[in-house]
């Protein structure tokens, strides 16, 4: 009878995390070559809000993590889950009471096409809005269109 193999979960993990990251890009660049950038975002952002996609898992971290605010303390929280989850690696640049601005150096959710370097954006700032409507976001630096990082300021508007 043959052995069973014991698969650690941290290589069950890297695993899944590089198949969900080939998966996405393979997605976005056939639909970008099939239908144009514009439609390859707009289908990215319409899967993004299906079936409260980005509440669910906001929702999930926070009650896991018992986050209940949603002040810049709360979103950063909620944000360095997520990057840690996801393998990207962040530092926080400055934060305030309402101000929380980081880069990110290293990212396997990268695409190559610059015409498709929304689509971070347009996620990101799905995911502040859930957190807290009043928040506004600027992306002064990405990698997506060819910075060395990602530069990211998240701002709760009174």
């Amino acid at each position: 009878m043959a052995m069973k193999i014991t698969i650690p979960w941290e290589l069950k993990y890297k695993y899944a995390r590089g198949m969900l990251t080939t998966l996405f890009k393979g997605f976005m660049y056939v639909i970008r070559e099939r239908h144009g950038a514009a439609e390859a975002l707009e289908i990215h952002q319409l899967v993004n809000k299906m079936d409260n996609r980005i509440q669910n898992m906001i929702r999930t971290l926070k009650d896991v993590f018992k986050i209940e605010e949603n002040d810049i303390e709360a979103l950063r929280s909620v944000w360095e889950i997520y990057l840690d989850l996801t393998g990207i690696i962040s530092t926080t640049l400055e934060q305030s009471e309402k101000l929380w601005r980081h880069k990110i150096t290293t990212c396997a959710w990268v695409t190559e096409p610059k015409d498709l370097s929304d689509w971070c954006y347009n996620y990101c700032s799905l995911m502040n809005k859930f957190i807290n409507p009043k928040t506004t976001l600027e992306r002064p630096k990405a990698m997506c269109t060819g910075d060395s990082e990602c530069e990211f300021v998240v701002k709760i508007e009174e």
